[in-house]
């Protein structure tokens, strides 16, 4: 189900002018989620799993939508582009998991921190595997006022190295980092400079590896991550583990996880995303401790502490926050509320 919940559920983010939550969906519950993103794309499904949970904030100038995802291809096509209307930026940041995007034909396997960009008049292709990312919806106006080459960015992948501030940034809003009320009147802004200060005099990023290397580097770190997902609940798991079981050389791993902040940073990642996940699907009467454990934790501090600084607020304060009876729906979200969010973003008349 999709809730509207009140500005700063969680006591510390006051500044976003509206919060909605879809709270989990099931594999039966598959049209719920199609129907949320029709708007703008088309949706299908790809593997035998399909589970989604989606947090978004609206603020003025920008959208921004928390998300974990698995099983779900989203698509933009040439034929949509063009008659919709639509003709917002939208940056795509991986936390951690498995996810491509790009230009349909193009798509590229993101790594954690990597950061995507679509601009909505062209087609996009996104490929969920299983992925804790956040998407942030901008003006077009706000960015083609530091950014005229607007078009020329679409689809381009921006690693954490060779664009640090950007992904950093958007990552920070969606914790709810501040609580002033700037945050969400300059962070449209913000953003937008970031995505100039990457580029050089030409208008181009300056990529800062090999395509050849990358694409090596990334199939070190799929291969790495697949082991690390299938294995997350071992306490002994690390890089002498996942080398071993991934068939990569410790020395590779290293590289390969280099610009992603280490074999160790991706382990700890992937096990805080799947702790919201459970923390989502709505069991009460586990303790977060044994949830904590389960998932490899040292111990429940250890997961509370990894918790805070993922998402802005403490597992168990954020488990009370979503599952807590009294605050229930104030209304649902459907596709048409998030069609009306959509045309206030495309309005010529937007302002940040």
């Amino acid at each position: 189900m999709v809730w509207f919940r009140p500005v700063g559920f969680t006591g510390r983010r006051p500044s976003f002018q509206k919060q909605a939550m879809l709270r989990r969906a099931a594999s039966d519950e598959f049209e719920t989620y199609h129907d949320l993103y029709s708007v703008a794309s088309s949706v299908s499904r790809v593997g035998d799993r399909f589970e989604a949970t989606v947090i978004g904030r609206r603020a003025a100038g920008l959208f921004l939508f928390d998300r974990q995802v698995v099983g779900v291809v989203h698509q933009r096509e040439g034929s949509r582009a063009r008659r919709d209307g639509l003709e917002h930026l939208n940056l795509q940041v991986l936390r951690s998991g498995r996810m491509l995007a790009g230009a349909p034909g193009n798509e590229r396997l993101l790594a954690a921190g990597d950061v995507v960009l679509f601009d909505t008049t062209l087609p996009q292709r996104t490929v969920l595997h299983d992925a804790d990312f956040v998407t942030v919806a901008l003006s077009r106006e706000v960015v083609e006022a530091v950014v005229p080459n607007l078009r020329s960015l679409h689809g381009a992948v921006l690693s954490r190295k060779a664009c640090p501030g950007l992904g950093v940034a958007v990552l920070s809003l969606a914790r709810g980092a501040s609580g002033s009320a700037d945050a969400p009147l300059g962070g449209s802004a913000l953003i937008a400079g970031l995505i100039a200060d990457g580029m050089d005099r030409s208008g181009r990023y300056v990529t800062d590896r090999d395509r050849d290397e990358e694409e090596i580097q990334a199939a070190r770190r799929l291969r790495a991550s697949l082991f690390i997902d299938a294995h997350l609940g071992r306490h002994d798991l690390d890089v002498g583990l996942v080398a071993t079981g991934s068939g990569v050389s410790r020395s590779a791993l290293y590289r390969a996880f280099d610009p992603v902040g280490g074999v160790k940073g991706e382990i700890v990642r992937r096990r805080v995303a799947r702790l919201r996940s459970a923390i989502l699907r709505g069991d009460r009467l586990t303790p977060i401790a044994t949830l904590a454990w389960n998932l490899g934790f040292s111990s429940a501090s250890h997961g509370s502490r990894t918790f805070m600084a993922a998402y802005g607020v403490p597992p168990a304060q954020f488990r009370d926050a979503m599952l807590r009876p009294e605050d229930s729906a104030v209304g649902d979200l459907k596709a048409e509320h998030m069609r009306g969010w959509v045309e206030v973003l495309n309005a010529k008349s937007s302002r940040v």
